[in-house]
C-alpha cells in the first residue's frame, strides 16, 4: 500500500509545478529576446575606430530607437503615465544598442571626427533618456507628501533630452 502525502506536499509538489510551467516559456521568451540580432551585433574595433560603412547600420538603428522614444517622453511629459513603460522599454534597447555597439569605447577618438561627434551625440542623448526614466515617477499619480515639489524637477530633467537627441539627429543627417 502507497503512503498518503501529505496536503503540505501536495501543496509544495503543486507550486514547484506551476512555477515549472510558467518558467519554461518565460526562460525562452527572455532568451529570444535577448537573442535578437541587432546591426551593433559583432562590431571589431581597429585602433582608429570604424568605418562609416561599418558603423552606420548600428548607428542608424540607435537613432530609429531614438526616434520612437522621443514621443513617448513627450506624452509623458502630457501626463500619459501608460507612455512610461513604453519610454523604459525603449530606453532599456538603447543601452543595450550602446552597449553592443561597445559602450564606453564609443567616447575614444576615431579617424572620422564626424563618427566620434555622432557617438557622443547618441551617448549622451541615451544618458538624458535614463535620467529622465530615473524620475519619471514623480511626474504621475498622487506623489507622496513633501513630494509635489520634485514634480517639475522631474519634467525638466525629461524635458533635457531634446538638446542633445537633436544634435544627434543632425549629426546623424550629416554622415550619412
Amino acid at each position: 500500500m502507497r503512503p498518503a502525502l501529505s496536503n503540505v506536499r501536495v501543496r509544495a509538489r503543486s507550486a514547484i509545478l506551476r512555477v515549472a510551467v510558467l518558467a519554461i516559456p518565460m526562460t525562452a521568451a527572455c532568451g529570444a529576446l535577448a537573442a535578437k540580432p541587432t546591426a551593433c551585433d559583432g562590431l571589431v574595433y581597429k585602433k582608429g575606430g570604424l568605418t562609416r560603412a561599418e558603423y552606420l547600420p548600428c548607428a542608424g538603428e540607435m537613432m530609429a530607437t531614438l526616434d520612437r522614444v522621443a514621443p513617448q517622453i513627450e506624452k509623458m511629459l502630457e501626463g500619459d503615465a501608460s507612455a512610461r513603460s513604453d519610454a523604459s522599454a525603449g530606453v532599456r534597447e538603447l543601452r543595450t544598442l550602446l552597449n553592443k555597439a561597445g559602450g564606453r569605447n564609443l567616447l575614444e577618438r576615431w579617424e572620422d571626427r564626424a563618427l566620434t561627434s555622432l557617438n557622443v551625440d547618441i551617448s549622451n542623448s541615451v544618458h538624458h533618456h535614463e535620467a529622465c526614466m530615473m524620475v519619471a515617477g514623480q511626474m504621475f499619480g498622487r506623489a507622496p507628501l513633501g513630494d509635489e515639489k520634485f514634480r517639475e524637477a522631474a519634467k525638466s530633467e525629461c524635458r533635457a533630452y531634446r538638446r542633445s537627441y537633436a544634435e544627434a539627429s543632425r549629426a546623424y543627417a550629416l554622415v550619412r
